[in-house]
């Protein structure tokens, strides 16, 4: 399970980041021409390819762009084996998004893996995900953003594409409609108020255990991603006239993180 950490009203909650329209088609399988934790492509697996063999991280999205060439469409995952059987379940999934950066290919890896590595019937291992560790900061800058906001406020929206292009921030946008191939659902029952957790980080700080740097480096992760999460619905609300909304509750979709009067102000481009 990958869980995104992110502050709101003065609570500090998680989110768990799933490929939107990612649907479980089979539950308790075991098919001859399909092994359990694996990719299949028209009809290519994962498992017998190259990419199978290969450390890197991006390699799961490398193989299915690199099947889907000819005929790209919906592909199967196959989680790992129940524990007291040989059977697995299986999830169909849309075909990935045009490719921004290989830091958001890497998310995208990372949610095709972690339903790779489903156990189906036990508890889920939590991965966090970092919007910075992902590069997104970078793509986010305030001059980027400073010069997003004087094009959509100062030209139309027809002029739009070639003026980010002429300015370097296309990279922005982009961003944003990659991000929408995915949904966050808020967590029940895993929030803790702000404050509860600076000061439980003060009592322990003199202590440096492992415990310690592990829960500081988490509030430091999710206060990172709430920066982070603020400029994205900032550009969504700039571009397509509303909020991002990728994190939504179990009920129904709700922005989280608000601007002070929706607004943030940037220096201007030089």
């Amino acid at each position: 399970m990958l869980v995104l950490p992110i502050v709101n009203k003065g609570r500090v909650m998680n989110a768990e980041i799933r490929l939107k329209k990612a649907s479980k088609i089979r539950k308790s399988v075991c098919y001859e021409d399909a092994k359990p934790s694996d990719i299949i492509v028209n009809r290519e697996k994962f498992s017998e390819s190259s990419f199978g063999k290969s450390r890197d991280v991006n390699a799961p999205i490398d193989f299915i762009r690199s099947k889907s060439l000819l005929y790209p469409r919906r592909f199967l995952v196959t989680t790992k084996e129940e524990n007291d059987s040989n059977a697995y379940d299986v999830y169909e999934v849309p075909q990935p998004p045009k490719s921004v950066n290989r830091n958001l290919d890497r998310l995208y890896s990372k949610a095709i893996t972690d339903m790779r590595q489903e156990i189906p019937g036990s508890p889920k291992r939590g991965r966090y995900v970092s919007f910075e560790e992902l590069g997104m900061e970078e793509q986010l800058s305030d001059e980027k953003i400073a010069r997003l906001q004087r094009i959509v406020k100062d030209y139309p929206q027809s002029e739009w594409p070639r003026l980010f292009e002429e300015a370097g921030i296309m990279g922005i946008t982009d961003v944003i409609r990659f991000l929408n191939n995915f949904e966050c659902t808020v967590i029940s029952d895993t929030s803790i108020r702000e404050e509860s957790l600076q000061d439980t980080l003060k009592a322990m700080s003199s202590l440096n255990t492992r415990d310690y740097r592990n829960l500081k480096k988490y509030y430091r992760t999710a206060k990172g991603n709430t920066g982070i999460y603020t400029k994205m619905s900032y550009v969504n609300k700039l571009v397509n006239g509303k909020p991002l909304t990728l994190i939504q509750t179990k009920d129904r979709p709700k922005q989280l993180i608000k601007t002070k009067k929706d607004e943030i102000e940037y220096p201007k481009a030089a």
